[in-house]
């Protein structure tokens, strides 16, 4: 047992499927094959002599000798992850990739460009992009760097405000002809809907739906990336909530101006206490803001 539970990978995986529910759902969150999540758990339960967690078909839940492990584990990461902030706050050069955390919107749809010349001008260092729709854990050095619309910094972070984040209802040229544009939310019966998944509720554009429009139209689909919401509201499978600055690049597609979503949010560069000093941290968190400030009628909706 003391052996397997030193294995990083081995303490990986039982964290993940505690907070993700299944191996399945952990392999995803940490870029592994299903199969090596499924081997490390069963190395554990073999080793301990008995099982880590009840398998439901809700999902699996931790058995109380799995819980002890999980605390172990967790107590683990905050220390090894406490140890590799101070490392990094020892010398002028980040030992590791920077790993910045952004939503699939924002990673495909405006960062590729700010951090391709990011790194042209900053040889020495490499970027690590995390995609991810969910707010990774700082403290857990999921990430170094979040962007992060419309969520202040939490206890033990810190954050810059580089602009706002307009959202606007789109639909398909063909899809507003057929049925008309809108002009009030009770409009929108004559129309599918397009949304966010509930796992991404802290979204502006699902939390807009949730409010209590999506009871007057029919859902004709979810997703759980902005990119695929995209890609269905331009194929004409209904209307739907998007950031400005991807939604208004759609071809064939409209932004309906007639019913307003809210006013744009903040958009936050967060950071943990610890590295909010160090050059590289901060020298990209300066050059993140500069380019949202150029780009900021873009990203606030108020040039396509």
């Amino acid at each position: 047992m003391i052996g397997s539970l030193r294995s990083a990978e081995h303490m990986a995986c039982v964290l993940a499927t505690r907070r993700t529910g299944t191996p399945l759902a952990a392999a995803r969150q940490l870029s592994l094959a299903p199969s090596t999540v499924y081997r490390a758990i069963d190395r554990l339960e073999r080793d301990i002599g008995m099982p880590l967690f009840e398998r439901g078909p809700a999902g699996w839940v931790p058995t109380e000798i799995g819980e002890r492990v999980v605390r172990l584990a967790e107590a683990t990461e905050t220390e090894f992850a406490e140890a590799e902030r101070f490392l990094m706050g020892m010398g002028e050069r980040f030992p590791t990739p920077v790993r910045v955390s952004a939503s699939d919107g924002l990673a495909e749809g405006y960062l590729g460009p700010v951090l391709a010349k990011y790194v042209r001008r900053h040889p020495g260092v490499t970027i690590d992009l995390v995609v991810d729709n969910r707010f990774v854990n700082l403290a857990r050095n999921e990430a170094h760097l979040a962007i992060r619309p419309h969520q202040k910094p939490g206890e033990g972070l810190v954050g810059r405000r580089a602009g706002k984040l307009a959202h606007a209802l789109y639909g398909a040229r063909p899809l507003l002809r057929k049925h008309g544009n809108p002009r009030s939310v009770s409009d929108l019966s004559r129309f599918s809907i397009c949304m966010l998944s509930r796992e991404l509720e802290y979204h502006t554009g699902a939390k807009w739906w949730t409010a209590g429009f999506r009871k007057r139209a029919s859902v004709s689909l979810i997703a759980n990336t902005e990119t695929s919401l995209a890609a269905a509201i331009a194929a004409g499978a209904g209307v739907g909530v998007l950031p400005c600055f991807l939604g208004d690049r759609l071809r064939g597609v409209e932004r309906v101006t007639t019913i307003p979503v809210g006013p744009p949010v903040d958009i936050w560069l967060v950071t943990h206490a610890a590295l909010r000093r160090h050059p590289v941290v901060t020298g990209l968190i300066r050059a993140l803001a500069e380019a949202m400030r150029r780009d900021a009628a873009r990203l606030a909706g108020t040039r396509k």
